[in-house]
């Protein structure tokens, strides 16, 4: 309910935003289908690593539960320490490694013959994403302080809707290949996630190290 833009004193000229309505509106829905990539990655973990233990690697069922456990422990030890990571080598680069770590994990997940290698996968793709929706996030925030609250809401509105398509897609998938081979899906997504990271390169996404450097 607040205006949407301060209105200048009497006789002081009021300063044009530094990005337009439309280049802010097109990042903004670049960054929610950032998210929807992301947590649509999240999603898949929670519904599907235990299965993917038991179903594929034959592991028994007690220690097939261990896979989401794994990937949600390295999942909280990511987003405790993301904020530190950030300060110091700024948002672009936590979503751009993040994402590239979390396509490394699910590779090896998806290729591993082994329990104990799949589990190490799964610990992998839960660091690697942990410290990317919380950036998507930020940035949609700080992209037009008039509009914050709007803003953030598309990006986890979008984000949302792919936590709940990413179960039902990969479900949809193993009816045309195997488990693990579904995961292919989320290794594409990680990487594109990786490769356009660099939405987030604005003055007010960098570190302050660099913004002093003036790199």
């Amino acid at each position: 309910l607040l205006p949407t833009a301060p209105t200048a004193p009497a006789g002081q000229v009021e300063h044009a935003p530094a990005a337009g309505p439309r280049r802010t509106g097109r990042r903004i829905w670049i960054l929610a289908t950032l998210a929807l990539m992301v947590m649509l990655c999240e999603g898949a973990a929670n519904d599907w690593s235990a299965l993917h233990l038991k179903d594929v690697l034959g592991a028994p069922a007690s220690t097939a539960a261990f896979a989401y456990g794994t990937f949600a422990a390295t999942m909280t030890i990511g987003r405790l320490l993301a904020d530190r990571l950030v300060a110091r080598f700024g948002s672009m680069a936590i979503l751009r490694y993040g994402a590239a770590t979390a396509a490394v994990g699910i590779t090896i997940v998806t290729v591993s013959p082994w329990i104990w290698a799949a589990f190490a996968g799964w610990a992998l793709f839960g660091l690697g994403l942990s410290g990317c929706v919380p950036q998507l996030f930020s940035a949609a925030g700080h992209a037009d302080p008039s509009a914050a609250g709007a803003n953030v809401s598309r990006v986890a509105g979008l984000g949302y809707v792919g936590m709940l398509a990413g179960p039902a897609a990969i479900g949809w998938l193993t009816h045309l290949v195997a488990l693990n081979h579904a995961f292919v899906l989320l290794i594409l997504l990680c990487a594109i996630t990786a490769v356009a990271a660099g939405v987030l390169r604005t003055g007010s996404d960098r570190s302050p190290e660099m913004a002093a450097s003036g790199n």
